[in-house]
């Protein structure tokens, strides 16, 4: 991820890189109309001094223009083409005092194209050109190419330093960035755990509410009616709004606390999930007397509520379709800890299904539930050959 200050810096720099890249080439043609301005008569000396230029020039494009990525990375091919440019140079010197325009661009050839410490070795190796001028005094000469040298070697360190700047800064803008999309995405994270405990936690009053009020004065309505003497009331119309008063009572009753259930853990409050889902099962054997074992493997862990919730109902409604579908005689629950996911296994010994025929509302319910958890459900079943539903859901911990 990269900031937009970023790739525009990039992008300034790829623009540099090939305007020096570009440059040589620029002063190469520029030396070239100087010859030809200036030269000699002969043609052919002059096609031939031309032509070593165009050997320079394709030299150069090679190295430099076809194969940036070998700039600053490979020192031996480098190192070779450096070697070509002082060669082509100087004898594009002998030939013609004009290319002396050239020979600057060797000091800069140098930190461009050379890395690190061989870069300052072709500074003082790019001073070869000079020497190949003749009738130059030689005092002058070494007083010219020590100050040039110097020169160079501080520029081109000055230069050094810069990029080394410009990369230190570069890398600390995307060390930033990053930081900066961490925190927003742990934000967000905490946003989600907000919401998800403001819900549970609305969810859990209004299942206090519901409790206290709706389901308690059913409860009275149910309790009142059931204690009406029927000797009192005479067989007739009377007695049969009261006894479908009672049966209305007792319905809705069971509708509230089963909206009660669906809004609270239940057992989840006051038991792990391991003990809770044991009791599931104790209470399924007992309700159906089919011999059930609940196993429990790897290290059990604090999960958050919604994870919990979520393998419970899954047990809950795969031990409830096994105990009226199923017709098993023996069924075998395991709850597995695993290191990042949790998995539930119910497997049983009964009738079985043909796979695909599994559209019941439950199942439907448990699948959505499941894949909202970004879960699975994985069943296999076969006519007299029993069913094996595993659910899967990721072991998300309560401090995430």
């Amino acid at each position: 991820m990269t900031s937009v200050e970023e790739q525009l810096g990039l992008l300034r720099e790829r623009r540099w890189n090939q305007a020096w890249a570009l440059a040589p080439l620029g002063l190469l043609l520029l030396a070239c109309a100087v010859s030809v301005a200036t030269g000699p008569e002969d043609s052919s000396d002059q096609a031939a001094t031309l032509g070593i230029a165009a050997a320079l020039a394709v030299w150069h494009w090679w190295f430099v223009l076809m194969h940036p990525q070998w700039w600053d990375r490979w020192v031996w091919p480098m190192v070779g083409y450096f070697v070509g440019l002082l060669a082509f140079t100087s004898v594009l010197v002998l030939r013609d005092e004009a290319f002396q325009l050239f020979v600057p661009m060797c000091y800069v050839l140098a930190f461009t194209t050379l890395p690190g410490w061989p870069a300052y070795l072709g500074v003082v190796a790019a001073n070869i050109p000079w020497l190949m001028i003749p009738g130059t005094e030689p005092r002058q000469l070494l007083v010219n190419l020590t100050l040039s040298t110097a020169l160079a070697v501080l520029v081109g360190a000055m230069i050094r330093a810069m990029e080394r700047e410009a990369i230190r800064r570069r890398k600390i803008n995307s060390e930033l960035v990053a930081v900066a999309a961490e925190n927003a995405r742990l934000h967000e994270l905490l946003v989600e755990q907000a919401r998800a405990a403001g819900v549970a936690g609305e969810r859990a009053r209004l299942a206090r509410e519901i409790h206290d009020t709706v389901a308690q004065g059913l409860t009275g309505i149910v309790t009142q009616l059931e204690a009406i003497d029927e000797r009192a009331v005479p067989p007739g119309p009377v007695r049969s709004r009261l006894e479908i008063a009672g049966g209305l009572a007792r319905t809705s009753l069971v509708e509230v606390r089963r909206s009660i259930e669906a809004l609270r853990p239940g057992p989840l409050q006051d038991a792990r999930l391991g003990d809770a889902v044991r009791q599931a099962v104790t209470t399924w054997r007992d309700q159906y007397g089919v011999p059930a074992t609940f196993t429990v493997t790897g290290t059990p862990q604090p999960l958050h509520s919604e994870v919990e919730v979520t393998v419970l109902r899954a047990a809950q409604e795969t031990l409830s379709n096994v105990g009226r579908h199923a017709q098993a005689r023996r069924v075998d629950v395991t709850l597995s800890y695993m290191e990042d996911v949790v998995v539930l296994d119910v497997c049983d010994d009964g009738t079985g299904f043909t796979p695909g025929e599994t559209g019941g509302f439950g199942l439907t319910a448990l699948r959505e539930r499941v894949r909202a958890l970004a879960g699975d459900v994985d069943i296999e079943c076969a006519p007299g050959g029993g069913t094996a539903v595993s659910v899967t859901v990721p072991a998300i911990g309560v401090d995430r």
